[in-house]
C-alpha cells in the first residue's frame, strides 16, 4: 500500500520531530526522541532530514555569495537528492526534490526561518541549520546501525556514517559571513 508523502512526513512530525520549535531549534539540534528503530521509521527520519537539506541549500545557492557555501550548498543537492530518490524508493513513496514539497514541523519552520533571514545573517543560519541537521542525522544513523531492525539497513546506516561525520566537519568550517 502507498501512503501518500504527506502522510508519512505527518507521521514523522508527530513521531520524530516532537519538540516545540523555537529560534535555538537550529542551534541546539532537531530530536527524533526516541531514535528510530524500526525500518521504515529510519528511512522516513532520514529521508524528511535530507529534504530539509535539499530545499535549505537550494536557498543557499540563489541566496550566498559565499563560494565556500555555495559550493557545500551544491554538494548537499546533489547528495541528498540521490540519497531521497533511494529513501522513496525503500518507502513506496513518490520521490519528489521539489522545494517546499512535504516538509512539516520544525524542520519547515527552520526552513521559513532561514527563508525569512536578512542577507546579513543568512550565511550564519544557514551554517546552523545544516550543522544542527547533519548532528540529528548523525544520531539516527549511529543509533539505526546500533539498535536498528533490518540488518541490510542497519548496514546502510553504518555506511553513511563516515559521509555525515564528513558533511559535519564541513558545515561546522562553512562561514558565516
Amino acid at each position: 500500500m502507498r501512503m501518500p508523502i504527506r502522510s508519512v512526513f505527518g507521521a514523522i512530525t508527530m513521531t520524530c520531530f516532537a519538540v516545540p520549535f523555537s529560534s535555538s531549534v537550529a542551534q541546539s539540534g532537531i530530536s527524533t526522541n526516541p531514535a528510530p528503530v524500526e525500518a521504515r521509521d529510519y528511512f522516513s527520519a532520514v529521508h524528511a532530514l535530507s529534504k530539509y537539506e535539499v530545499d535549505a541549500s537550494r536557498l543557499a545557492l540563489t541566496r550566498s555569495q559565499t563560494p565556500a557555501a555555495r559550493a557545500f550548498a551544491q554538494e548537499m543537492v546533489a547528495h541528498h537528492t540521490r540519497a531521497m530518490a533511494e529513501h522513496a524508493r525503500l518507502l513506496d513513496v513518490p520521490s519528489t526534490s521539489e522545494p517546499g514539497s512535504a516538509l512539516a514541523g520544525p524542520l519547515s519552520e527552520m526552513l521559513n526561518s532561514l527563508e525569512n533571514t536578512p542577507s546579513v545573517e543568512f550565511n550564519a543560519a544557514y551554517k546552523r541549520g545544516q550543522i544542527a541537521a547533519h548532528e540529528e542525522a548523525l544520531k539516527v544513523h549511529t543509533s539505526y546501525a546500533e539498535r536498528g531492525s533490518d540488518t541490510a539497513a542497519r548496514a546502510k546506516a553504518q555506511a553513511a556514517i563516515p559521509k555525515i561525520r564528513k558533511h559535519l566537519a564541513t558545515a561546522r568550517n562553512l562561514p558565516e559571513a
